[in-house]
């Protein structure tokens, strides 16, 4: 299979050649006319010089040649590498520039006597009774004084010494364009080359990628075009790829873990109830354990779900309603818990509605996250807040709880999958670690914002909602 080198070097290639071919036929197409015109031009002018002369004369409509005149015709012919001819008005031959001249009586061609009475170009083979190669050839009609045709002056010369020119030039253009196309092929090959070499790279990365290597990086270069913002994106896409793939690593080992511990008290307690090491009488106990464990199973089955549907973008279509209500509600729902921990509440609520755009049961399952988290680790008898505040066509819902810090290192972490900042609370049957990452999948998938802050026993959450009209 032909690569792509070799079919950009090839096209290349090929069209330097036909550029070169046209360029050749153009030039002696043109350098052909131009020195066929030039020579015609300089045989034309030796014609009229020839006839202003006056070596000619008329004895009624006899043609008179005179004899001193031969000379100078047989000077201009030679100086002019050409052969002159002087006929009468029937067209025979009277004289001509050789200096043994064996032409007179010999006669024109009807087709030469008659371009030159039509003012019309002579053909190149006029000539070929009365001179044997290809000629160019001009004519004059020697006229008297009255306007009587009484002969003609015809002036040929040999177009091999226009051949040998255009010869010389031809040549010289062939090995200058030799040289220019060894250089262009050159060069299109370091091009050619230069250019596939990353696309090369790719396809051996892609191969190490189909392996489960994503290590491999493609070098970019120095000119910043498309081929190298490809290999930027390619690499992009290779960062992607490998921090997915640790991700996906991380996220099977923590699935792994949480499945396995539940699993494993589980199996354990029943074990127990099953070869009597744990007596009938704690039947009831025991088993009470073995649900709580199932319902965490449960939980985490449904956590999972709930992740892969947010993951899809599977989000209700938004509609217009009033958030104060609805974090007023949600708040309330926690009555209990707040007062199991003794917390103190306060909230900076608008007391008129604010109307949002988005589906009210994400939003609640967002900030009952939150609140959820919030009162979970916040300290006994310690502040939870919440608010809600407008900046310009933005909302912004804070949830704040006093307590314990997050660490610094741990911030970056808390929105991933089945992060505890607290290692202590892997122990916690109650928490999966994936609240807070459903509620940044949920705010991504509504292009909305969250943060977090922790520090001075204070640590708030913050998010983002667009306000809407009824």
């Amino acid at each position: 299979m032909k690569s792509i080198f070799f079919r950009s070097f090839l096209l290349t290639a090929a069209l330097i050649f036909l550029s070169f071919l046209t360029l050749g036929v153009v030039f002696v197409s043109l350098a052909t006319g131009y020195l066929a015109d030039q020579r015609s031009k300089q045989l034309d002018a030796n014609a009229n010089a020839i006839l202003n002369i006056g070596g000619f004369g008329f004895n009624g409509t006899l043609l008179i040649i005179d004899k001193n005149f031969l000379p100078t015709l047989t000077a201009v012919g030679t100086l002019s590498d050409a052969t002159i001819f002087v006929a009468n008005s029937n067209g025979k031959i009277a004289a001509c520039s050789e200096t043994n001249c064996l032409h007179p009586g010999k006669t024109l061609p009807d087709s030469v006597i008659q371009n030159i009475l039509n003012a019309r170009n002579i053909d190149a083979h006029a000539l070929s009774g009365l001179l044997p190669d290809e000629r160019i050839t001009v004519g004059r009609a020697i006229t008297s004084r009255t306007g009587y045709v009484g002969g003609y002056l015809v002036v040929s010369a040999s177009a091999a010494g226009q051949s040998a020119l255009l010869g010389g030039f031809t040549r010289l253009f062939l090995m200058a364009g030799l040289g220019v196309m060894l250089f262009s092929c050159l060069s299109a090959y370091w091009a050619s080359r230069r250019m596939t070499r990353p696309l090369h790279l790719m396809g051996l990365a892609s191969r190490r990628f189909a392996q489960g290597d994503f290590d491999i990086r493609i070098p970019k270069g120095r000119s910043a075009d498309e081929i190298d913002e490809l290999a930027e994106a390619f690499n992009a896409m290779a960062d992607a790829l490998q921090k997915a793939e640790a991700l996906r690593s991380g996220f099977i080992a923590n699935v792994s873990h949480e499945l396995k511990t539940p699993m494993t008290t589980i199996a354990g307690f029943i074990d127990g109830i099953l070869d009597g090491t744990i007596p009938r009488d704690k039947g009831l106990e025991y088993l009470s354990a073995i649900r709580s464990e199932v319902m965490r199973l449960s939980r985490l089955v449904s956590g999972m779900l709930n992740i892969a549907r947010l993951q899809a973008g599977q989000l209700p279509a938004p509609r217009p309603f009033d958030i104060v209500d609805l974090l007023c509600r949600t708040l309330l729902s926690f009555e209990g818990a707040i007062e199991r921990k003794d917390m103190r509440v306060e909230t900076e609520l608008p007391e008129e509605p604010v109307v949002v755009l988005a589906d009210p049961d994400t939003v609640t399952q967002v900030v009952y996250n939150l609140l959820d988290n919030a009162i979970k680790y916040g300290g006994a008898g310690g502040q939870l807040w919440l608010g809600l505040r407008k900046k310009g066509g933005k909302l912004s819902v804070s949830v704040r709880n006093e307590g314990p810090d997050i660490p610094a290192e741990d911030l970056p972490y808390v929105f991933e999958r089945f992060h505890k900042a607290d290692k202590s609370r892997g122990m916690d049957k109650a928490s999966l670690g994936l609240g807070l990452y459903i509620v940044k999948t949920i705010l991504g998938n509504m292009r909305e914002s969250i943060t977090v802050t922790s520090g001075g026993g204070v640590t708030e959450f913050v998010f983002t909602l667009s306000e809407g009209k009824r």
